[in-house]
């Protein structure tokens, strides 16, 4: 015991000794030449308390424009989670991280995420992007897309029908994030089990609390949690996979179109099927991305909905003249998403003005200029995403909830990024545009909504996505 403990402080020793000589031994290219503005705070912990705080509140927005305002440049320097980090804002820096940057910045997952997701010390995150981006474009072409409207129109009604219909009060993001992750298991892996489903969904709950907190996997914490549910996760992922490949091998014409057989069929540019690893992470990616920031998109528009009276019967009386238009087809087709113009409008300015995710790293892998200054080769770069999105001088009057600035194609470029843009725009955009309109469809169609706690905050628990403190309890109308 004494040695273990002996060797934990060597080990901690070392670390520490090695970020107080980086701090205050930088290296020479970095003191002798133009890096941009800032301040590194105190040893080791930099700037990370205040940072990780305004994230938790919703507010990087507020924490990056005191200091581009301070310093007055839309990039500055900091220190967050030991890395020295150059923070960037506005649609030049968008463009330049989705466009220009392919070659000179790679991803950046925090040790978590890296350890949850063991594909990521082998697959750069650019192969792992196109992989997705390619899997998702098969699964929505025009040939496919019908039938996934349909399923998810026949899964909106059911899932309204079965928890929904007959009470008083539910909790919408419960509900709403259980509908997204059976959608999800259904659509992306054909699984309709519920018991199957269920066991699934705490699952995955239980390993997405992992992704963004302090890897220290000892028995207790939350990413000892993680890893250990990740464990079970990756053994019920192997024998899904391994029964569709037979599946496959026995009937090479299945007519099963979904993401688990696009996975196992997906090549690269050599020909070769992607690892059983990487097949399990593809499939954990998009599995939460799904369910997390799509339940959670759909609970924040529904509290806006309800919030801002004045846009809320443009947006019903939108939806039911779809309604009206379609008979006697009573399912959604495509013709009809793309009709839902206001309604969509209404979803990007809640996402403007809550963004699901406020920003994201990549790092340095090679010295680059942007702007006039220098940012060194192992550097890391924040993109933040409210910075620009609640920034006066691209979004007049910020504070102010206006969907019509949507309305044709009046936004500069770059300045709305709920789902990235250029080459590194979100593989399941689409899917989750189609799923949020579906839903919202059914909901209106049905139900008027009273919030319980009308002054309810959002905060971002784990801090992954923005939620209602409370899950936003609502007493529910029937239309």
């Amino acid at each position: 015991m004494d040695l273990f403990l002996l060797f934990i402080a060597t080990l901690l020793g070392m670390i520490i000794i090695n970020i107080l000589l980086k701090y205050f031994f930088p290296n020479p290219k970095e003191k002798n030449t133009l890096v941009p503005p800032g301040t590194f705070g105190l040893p080791i912990i930099g700037e990370t308390i205040q940072f990780l705080v305004s994230l938790y509140y919703g507010l990087v927005h507020e924490f990056v424009q005191e200091r581009t305002k301070k310093y007055n440049s839309n990039i500055f320097k900091t220190s967050i989670l030991g890395q020295k980090v150059v923070v960037f804002s506005g649609p030049n820096a968008n463009k330049f991280i989705f466009t220009r940057g392919n070659k000179l910045l790679i991803g950046w997952r925090p040790n978590s995420v890296q350890k949850l997701f063991p594909s990521t010390s082998f697959v750069p995150i650019e192969h792992d992007t196109k992989r997705a981006q390619n899997v998702m474009s098969y699964f929505l072409n025009s040939q496919n897309v019908e039938t996934l409207i349909s399923t998810m129109d026949y899964m909106s009604h059911t899932h309204l029908e079965n928890h929904w219909k007959g009470n008083n009060e539910v909790i919408v993001y419960d509900l709403v994030k259980l509908f997204t992750f059976i959608l999800s298991i259904r659509v992306f892996m054909g699984i309709e089990n519920s018991d199957k489903i269920l066991n699934l969904y705490e699952k995955f709950n239980i390993f997405s609390r992992g992704l963004l907190v302090l890897d220290i996997n000892f028995p207790g914490t939350t990413f000892y949690k993680a890893m250990k549910v990740g464990k079970e996760l990756r053994k019920e992922m192997k024998a899904i996979i391994e029964e569709r490949r037979i599946e496959l091998l026995e009937n090479p014409n299945l007519s099963k179109v979904d993401v688990l057989t696009q996975v196992i069929n997906e090549k690269d540019g050599n020909g070769k099927c992607m690892s059983e690893v990487e097949m399990i992470d593809k499939l954990f990616g998009f599995i939460i991305g799904s369910y997390h920031t799509t339940g959670t998109a759909i609970t924040l528009i529904m509290k806006y909905l309800e919030e801002k009276h004045e846009f809320f019967n443009d947006i019903v009386q939108e939806q039911n003249e779809i309604s009206r238009n379609m008979m006697p087809r009573e399912v959604l087709c495509w013709n009809d998403i793309q009709k839902m113009k206001k309604t969509w409008n209404f979803v990007n300015e809640v996402l403007r003005d809550t963004p699901i995710l406020q920003g994201t790293f990549r790092e340095v892998i090679e010295d680059i200029t942007y702007d006039g200054f220098l940012i060194p080769k192992g550097w890391k770069i924040y993109l933040s995403v409210g910075a620009t999105q609640k920034n006066g001088e691209y979004f007049p009057n910020p504070t102010k909830f206006d969907p019509s600035r949507f309305d044709g194609n009046g936004l500069v470029p770059y300045t709305s990024i709920p789902f990235g843009g250029g080459q590194k725009m979100c593989p399941g955009k689409e899917f989750a545009r189609i799923m949020i309109l579906v839903f919202l469809h059914h909901v209106l169609k049905r139900f008027r909504w009273e919030a319980k706690v009308p002054s309810e905050k959002i905060l971002c628990p784990f801090f992954l996505v923005p939620v209602p403190t409370n899950g936003y309890p609502v007493t529910l109308y029937n239309v």
